[in-house]
């Protein structure tokens, strides 16, 4: 027997809005998509994303934020946003929410990597929803050059003052993708400092060493193209960024994507500079728990052995610093090896236990 909501069999349009978002998702997704049916569950991606947002302020002239698939992750959930809140400022929203609005239990504050962008944590979050609520910071320097911060504490100012409106207090728990392990770093370092606790710090591939500048601006064209899903992907110097947009949208679909070569352009500045950012940062003291989970292949096919081989060889010296390799590299870490990514999150979040909220509070931020 089919289960019911009201009058409507569960995963079917309640309003002729989600009947008008269902057909623009099962279009863009090719396969036809109930109401309740997750994006991410679906083979939604970074690239899909970006298709699904800018057909969706086409066809019903409405805005939404760029993360919308994310934050939106389902047609229901899309469609109760747009009837209910009012247009955002995009270039100052940074918080991205990936749990189900009101779910329990404690959450997690993930950090962008050098790309700024947070759709890459969809799948794992998806896979930790029964542990934890997961949370994404993304950059605001992707929606407004004029506004990125310039550095690693400016960021996790900013990432702190949106993580309290969601959880005033702590224990926190704080994660990190790629450069984001150095933020979630200098989080976790500041809160302590002002009293505060911190649970565990899960490091997703972080790289700790100064960056080399000039060989990131000369992989920043290769980086969004590989972001993005292409393989092999669309390699040229940073000088030629202009046509390589141009080349790399054409493979991703030309303008049936709706991405359109001047956010390519911005997607490879805000990588290098966040580079920039983290080449000039010096890591505090922090003696809290901290797991670094690395690939086999390394963060850009270094490849490695330990902590000290990524830059956290003086944290691991308290005890309370554990590395576990999983297979795969940083691309893969989070799509073909997920599920192993997941695993090792759930062992050390299993010890480390943060508030649980009744539900989610305004995180709008």
């Amino acid at each position: 027997m089919t289960a019911t909501t009201g009058e409507h069999p569960a995963g079917q349009p309640r309003t002729g809005l989600e009947k008008t978002l269902g057909d623009v998702w099962t279009r863009v997704l090719g396969t036809p998509v109930g109401m309740d049916d997750n994006f991410f569950d679906l083979g939604g991606d970074s690239l899909l994303a970006a298709e699904l947002v800018a057909s969706v302020e086409s066809d019903l002239r409405v805005r939404l934020p760029r993360r919308g698939a994310a934050e939106f992750a389902t047609v229901r959930r899309m469609a109760h946003w747009i009837t209910t809140s009012a247009p955002e400022d995009a270039a100052e929203r940074t918080l991205v929410r990936f749990a189900p609005p009101g779910s329990r239990g404690p959450a997690l504050f993930c950090v962008h990597g050098m790309g700024g962008h947070v759709l890459v944590l969809g799948r794992l979050a998806r896979r930790l929803e029964h542990r934890v609520r997961t949370y994404g910071f993304e950059s605001v320097g992707r929606n407004d050059a004029a506004r990125a911060d310039r550095t690693v504490p400016a960021m996790a100012a900013r990432y702190i003052r949106h993580m309290r409106r969601v959880q005033p207090h702590g224990p926190y728990l704080l994660g990190g993708y790629s450069m984001g392990g150095a933020v979630a770093l200098e989080m976790a370092a500041t809160l302590t400092a002002g009293g505060e606790r911190v649970g565990h710090v899960l490091l997703l591939d972080c790289d700790l060493r100064p960056p080399d500048i000039p060989a990131i601006r000369a992989r920043a064209v290769e980086f969004v193209s590989r972001a993005l899903g292409q393989d092999p992907p669309v390699t040229a110097p940073y000088e030629e960024v202009d046509a390589a947009a141009a080349e790399i949208c054409r493979r991703a679909g030309g303008e049936r994507t709706g991405l359109p070569p001047h956010q390519v352009r911005r997607f490879a500045a805000v990588y290098l500079e966040n580079a920039r950012a983290l080449s000039g940062y010096e890591p505090p003291p922090y003696d809290g728990d901290m797991t670094l989970i690395h690939t086999r292949e390394g963060t850009h096919g270094t490849g490695g052995t330990g902590p000290e081989d990524y830059g956290w060889g003086p944290y691991a010296a308290g005890g309370r610093f554990r590395a576990v390799q999983v297979p795969g590299d940083h691309w893969t870490l989070f799509s073909t090896h997920v599920s192993e990514l997941a695993a090792v999150c759930e062992t050390a979040l299993e010890t480390a236990a943060g508030p649980t909220e009744r539900g989610d509070r305004d995180d709008h931020s």
